[in-house]
Formats: C-alpha cells, structure tokens, sequence
C-alpha cells in the first residue's frame, strides 16, 4: 500500500468489521487516524493495534453533540481533515411483523441520521481541504433480502443522501462504497432459528449465497478510492465468484433442506457464530424448545458496527 504519511481521516464505525481495519490499515500506512465508536473499550483496542498518529474518540452516533465532537476533536488533533469514513451500521434480523416504531428508530438514527450529522460537522473542513465522505452502503439495496428490510431501507436512504450532498455541494467528493457480502460480526447475534429460515429463503429465492470477503480486504478497496484523486460517486464490490463444479452442489440444492445446509455452512463461515450447529439440530427436530412453528422468535439487536 503507498505511503499515507499527511492524509488526515476521521472513521466513525471503527471499533470493529470493516471501519476498524480501514483505521488500521489507513494508520499503518501513516495517516492520522480518529477512530469513533461507541464500544470504549473495542474503540481502544482498535487505536492500540492501530498505532501512529491514531486517538479514540467515543461517539454514540445517536447524538448530535457526540457526532460533532469526533470532527471538532480531529480537526483539533490533525490541523484539519482530508477525508471521512461512516462505516456505522446496525443489521438485526427480523420480519416487519415483529418489529415495533422503537426499533425502526433505532436504525434510522444509527444508520442514516449519524451519517448526516457527522457530515454536517465535516463539511467546512472538508472544504477547505477538497476533502471526501464515504459511505459503507450495501448490496442489498434494490431487492432487500427477507429479514433484513428495515437495514436495507436504512442503506437505501444513505445511498440517496449520498446524491443529494453530491448535487447540493458539488465541491464535495461523496463516494458511496457498495459493500458485498463481507465477513464480520453483523450476524452473530441474530435468532438462530429465525436465521436458519431466513438462509433457506435467500437461497431458494436466488439471493447472492457467494462466499464472502475479509474486512481486510474490502477496507483494502476502501482505502483505494480515499486516496484516489477521482472523483468516484459509487462504486460496487463484490466477491469473486468461482465457476462452480457440475454434479454435487447442484444436487444438494435441489431440496430446500440441501439450501438451508449450505447456507447454514455459509453463514457459520462468513460470522464464526457457534449456534449455528444448533440451530440446525434445532430446526430438524422442530425447534421444541424454541418458538413455535411460524414464530420468528426474539428480536436480538446485533451490535452496531461502531
């Protein structure tokens, strides 16, 4: 990766998944590094690991004043700001049913609301210094995934804030970085019950079921378009997709029971999550201890990306 030494960035979201190794990587390579997370003591071992010119900055992105305070802090620390990461996000699963008004606000203030008020605090300073903003957007926009569209509307309304600053500042470099899917903790604390049927679902229904990225890599790809002298509005990426070999795997999802194994293999590899395994025991024998049949069970909030 080339020298970063100068670049000055504030990564809200840094405390884990792709926000967190952007910082390090970004703080590695020599820039100067605010990282911004509301889980203190994740944030610290971010900066830790990060080393350099790095400082943790704790933020609840739910309120304003915290939002402005990681820019006002950066700008103080660094001189000034060349760039923006909003890599916050929070992903429970659960079906429309069951969700209530507290929980859509929830989402709507992490995912979307933090994002504009973070922008807000940056924009003077990334005026002067012809700065970006870049946001984490999603893959899923467009055909939201059963389970998942609250998050989705969330991700959508951030890809439409992202043209609306483009066209009310066009001095601003905004890039709305399209994530794949990645490897990282979104999932591992979903229902298991609920998860196993959701996966079934996707696969049966044709949604992407591709093996996932590092963060390591994606925030790779992130670091690409910071330090890019383009201006890059929106940009998807994807994990390769290798030829699949004829015979066997076709075979096992020929039945719904084949698609809900694979995708329960595919999620156990892409979050670590060790209820996995019973949750699929859980599913075959009927789930007696669990909900009942067409209940989604509790809605676990997964923790923010943050």
């Amino acid at each position: 990766m080339a020298t970063l030494d100068g670049f000055r960035m504030a990564v809200v979201g840094a405390s884990s998944g792709i926000g967190r190794s952007v910082g390090i990587q970004a703080a590695q390579s020599g820039a100067s590094v605010a990282f911004a997370a509301r889980r203190v003591e994740l944030l610290q071992g971010a900066v830790e690991a990060a080393g350099g010119q790095s400082f943790a900055v704790p933020c609840d992105v739910r309120d304003d004043g915290q939002c402005s305070r990681v820019i006002e802090d950066a700008v103080a620390r660094f001189g000034g700001l060349d760039a923006v990461v909003y890599a916050t996000g929070k992903s429970p699963l659960f079906q429309l049913a069951d969700a209530d008004g507290d929980l859509w606000r929830e989402l709507v203030e992490t995912n979307i609301v933090g994002a504009a008020m973070v922008t807000r605090a940056a924009l003077p300073h990334l005026e002067a210094s012809s700065g970006r903003v870049l946001f984490l957007g999603s893959s899923s926009v467009g055909r939201p995934y059963p389970g998942l569209v609250a998050y989705t509307t969330t991700k959508a309304a951030l890809h439409e804030f992202a043209r609306g600053l483009r066209n009310e500042y066009p001095w601003l470099r905004v890039t709305t970085f399209i994530v794949g899917p990645t490897m990282s903790d979104f999932a591992n604390e979903w229902n298991p019950e609920l998860a196993m049927t959701m996966f079934g679902r996707w696969g049966a229904e044709g949604y992407p079921m591709t093996s996932p990225m590092t963060v390591e890599d994606m925030a790779a790809q992130v670091l690409g378009v910071l330090t890019s002298g383009a201006r890059i509005e929106e940009v998807s990426v994807m994990p390769d997709q290798p030829k699949p070999e004829a015979g066997a795997a076709l075979d096992l999802l020929a039945t719904p029971e084949g698609v809900a194994a694979a995708a329960a293999a595919a999620w156990s590899e892409a979050t670590g999550a060790a209820a996995t395994g019973a949750a699929a025991t859980g599913a075959a024998a009927g789930a007696a201890s669990g909900p009942g049949p067409g209940s989604t069970g509790t809605i676990a909030s997964t923790p923010s990306a943050d």
